[in-house]
């Protein structure tokens, strides 16, 4: 058996090439951060081998898609569970790959010699994002395609090949049966040979140049490190954090449940697109510019944020690493990460129910106040205004108990018709109604007084409907 094994060693390359990667000495006080690269390699392999057994039942057309997701839900033999690994695998794996980056970013571990290390990471973190666009169109429901309609049009924008990078993505100028095979083809084969290779280019850079630099270890008297390897003991380290993770995915896929909208380009005019949440700051991003500034929003915020990703190496030059010792780096990252956070929740906040019930005092209204009661619905004012907290969103101010604030109905009225006429500052749009119109929405305004009145909640379909208020009035 003995001259069997050091026969297979031999054609392997087990003494020359195999041992030395697997046993190479890594610095002994790496961190627990110094897993996040192999976690992120194990979960595209999870990925890899949870879509293929995918692809065995879904079916890549309009009129299949939708129904070959259903039947893995609901007819293949834990297919549910399949998909959520997948579908929850693929959110957990963005993540991974970020937080990898930010790790790396605020360690200045991409500093000479690792300057294509780096580069390569910024690659690998692209094509995750892109294989998390190119996924998310193949259920082919409600989101997956608007939110596809809305992400395919920002290449327009892009001068004089605009059109041609569109048509080119989309198999078209419109999403048709040939963009979700070409995705479908683009997410199976196209980028996922694009990571193998990027990931194994990674990875000999990475055993090429070491995992980073670290300080020397004060609390080390003698001298002599620790052995840390990376096999077994990094390999080790790595399996805990991968378990760990692994089994924060099943719970998800076993508990949590994907969400689900209609068939794609079912009828629904109340249909607000989102993507999914990691791009939902990009998402977000776009509602601050329109018009001729739109571009800025869709493409360049986002081209100079890739080019000093990969220029960073170039720019940061100096030989200090740590958080601590770069403050203007690291003031940078906080912030960049902070505002990543605030446009993705803000966008979040926005997706959310609103306006589906409205807060009136338990009194009977007047004729006014009710009219103004439909305007106020009809005009969807609770895409901005709560009333008492409920009902809307928390963008503009509470509308309960205005009239306590000395809120008279001129005021109300002329703000109504032209918000920036009496606050230079305000966001509110100008609203062009009728005069008897601004003096009933005043009127309710004004009425929605809960200091000597309790409240009664609402329906929007119930505010709409005449004879509700005809039976109203009666009682």
């Amino acid at each position: 058996m003995s001259e069997i094994m050091k026969t297979l060693c031999l054609r392997i390359g087990w003494d020359v090439h195999l041992k030395p990667f697997l046993y190479k000495k890594l610095p002994s006080n790496l961190g627990w951060s110094a897993t996040l690269g192999s976690l992120c390699a194990i979960l595209f392999g999870v990925m890899a081998i949870s879509g293929m057994f995918l692809a065995m039942y879904y079916s890549p057309s309009p009129d299949k898609a939708y129904q070959s997701i259903e039947y893995i839900m609901n007819e293949v033999p834990l297919g549910s569970l399949l998909r959520g690994i997948h579908h929850w695998g693929a959110g957990v794996m963005v993540l991974a790959v970020f937080v990898h980056l930010l790790s790396v970013f605020f360690s200045g571990s991409f500093k000479a010699p690792r300057e294509l290390t780096w580069i390569v990471g910024v690659c690998l973190f692209l094509v995750t994002l892109g294989l998390g666009f190119t996924g998310y169109l193949l259920p082919w429901d409600q989101k997956a395609f608007w939110a596809t309609v809305v992400s395919s049009n920002l290449p327009r924008d892009i001068p004089v090949v605009g059109q041609i990078v569109t048509n080119l993505l989309l198999s078209g100028s419109t999403i048709s049966g040939l963009t979700i095979t070409r995705f479908y083809a683009i997410h199976m084969l196209v980028l996922p040979a694009l990571m193998l290779m990027l990931i194994a280019c990674h990875i000999y850079l990475v055993r090429l140049h070491g995992i980073c630099e670290h300080e020397p270890d004060k609390k080390s008297v003698t001298g002599k490190d620790k052995i840390y390897r990376f096999f077994p003991e990094h390999l080790a380290r790595s399996s805990v954090v991968f378990i760990m993770v692994l089994g924060v995915i099943l719970l998800l896929s076993y508990f949590g449940e994907i969400p689900k909208d209609e068939i794609a380009r079912t009828v629904d005019e109340s249909y607000l697109p989102r993507p999914e949440w990691y791009y939902m700051w990009l998402f977000q991003l776009l509602t601050y510019f329109s018009g001729s500034t739109e571009v800025i929003g869709s493409l360049g915020i986002p081209i100079i944020g890739v080019l000093v990703l990969f220029t960073l190496p170039f720019i940061e030059k100096s030989g200090f690493i740590g958080p601590a010792k770069r403050p203007l780096a690291t003031a940078v990252g906080v912030t960049s990460v902070i505002c990543i956070a605030y446009l993705s929740l803000t966008g979040f906040a926005g997706a959310l129910h609103y306006g589906d019930t409205i807060l009136v005092p338990d009194r009977q209204l007047t004729n006014t106040e009710k009219q103004g009661m439909e305007i106020y619905v009809k005009r969807d004012c609770a895409y901005c205004h709560n009333i008492q907290g409920l009902g809307g969103r928390r963008v503009g101010p509470d509308m309960a108990n205005i009239k306590a604030k000395g809120r008279i109905p001129e005021y109300l009225t002329a703000f109504i018709k032209d918000p920036q006429s009496k606050s230079r500052f305000s966001i509110m749009p100008k609203y062009d109604l009728k005069q008897n119109e601004l003096l009933a929405l005043s009127d309710f305004i004004r009425a929605l007084d809960f200091s000597g009145h309790d409240g009664r909640t609402l329906k929007k379909e119930d505010v709409l409907n005449k004879d509700v208020h005809a039976s109203d009035s009666k009682q």
